[in-house]
């Protein structure tokens, strides 16, 4: 593997992590809006993931534009690489993520806690997710397969983005706030856990021809060790429903749920990379 190729995958990881860490980051704000403390380092969660969404923007557009020019880092001066790479859809897919990103940023630092940010952060959370579609094994799909797409990416995002703050408020905040934002949580995880099986169940029957080549293509395989950690993932989520959360109130049943989370934010880390792998380094092979 090239250095390109290294520096895509890692463009592409902080991409997925800004775009959970946006979607997620201000999900949980929704839900614990009425607590100073939380509301205070949710700001700078948020904060980081647009700034670190920014930084994944420049990154794949530099490493992209010195591994088309193979001109070095004269590529830099040169105006007509720039209008050739923005003008396709890779140029759309950079540019509506880009000025999510900036515009989330921006509603954190200039408008926060004000009505405004409701009308603001959510377009610029959509403008982010669409940005996906231009880019990808499933920018010609039909138009389900890019619904599938959205969809799977908002419930990757509330999932993953979700994690960190959650693990944070358990920290800082009381435990009936606490408790009362993981029961709101699991809740909701219900649905966005389905939706996110059933969108992703719809794209792998777009990508995959035949099912066969799971095991018989290494995009395939490394689809498999995703799906399995996706499984224990699902998991821990169910121990933390289940048997963490109603014992709240219990001595001891933070630190646990503290380290059940911590399992899960590996987990996630390990589904993002892996995911990135596969797109990045691997590749679809439809020949």
């Amino acid at each position: 593997m090239d250095v390109f190729n290294l520096g895509s995958w890692l463009a592409k990881v902080l991409l997925y992590l800004a775009s959970a860490g946006v979607i997620g980051g201000y999900y949980i704000t929704l839900l614990s809006k009425q607590d100073n403390a939380v509301m205070a380092w949710l700001r700078y969660y948020g904060l980081a993931a647009a700034l670190l969404g920014l930084c994944s923007v420049m990154l794949a557009f530099m490493l992209q534009l010195l591994q088309f020019s193979g001109q070095g880092w004269a590529s830099f001066a040169d105006w007509e690489l720039y209008g050739m790479l923005l003008a396709g859809n890779m140029g759309l897919s950079w540019g509506l993520a880009f000025c999510g990103f900036f515009l989330f940023a921006i509603s954190h630092v200039v408008i926060w806690r004000q009505p405004l940010l409701r009308m603001v952060a959510p377009v610029a959370c959509l403008s982010i997710v669409l940005a996906y579609t231009f880019n990808g094994h499933l920018v010609h799909s039909p138009w389900y397969g890019q619904l599938a797409l959205l969809l799977h990416l908002i419930a990757v995002s509330l999932w993953m983005g979700s994690l960190l703050p959650l693990w944070q408020i358990s920290r800082i905040a009381t435990p009936a706030l606490t408790a009362r934002l993981m029961q709101q949580f699991g809740v909701l995880a219900l649905f966005f856990v389905g939706l996110l099986l059933l969108a992703g169940g719809l794209m792998l029957l777009l990508l995959l021809e035949d099912l066969r080549q799971l095991w018989q293509t290494a995009y395939g395989q490394t689809l498999l060790v995703k799906f399995s950690l996706v499984l224990l993932l699902l998991g821990l989520g169910a121990i933390n429903k289940l048997l963490l959360v109603p014992q709240l109130p219990k001595p001891l049943a933070l630190q646990r749920l503290r380290a059940v989370i911590s399992i899960e934010i590996v987990t996630g880390l390990l589904v993002l990379g892996v995911t990135a792998w596969a797109t990045v380094v691997i590749g679809l092979d439809r020949s």
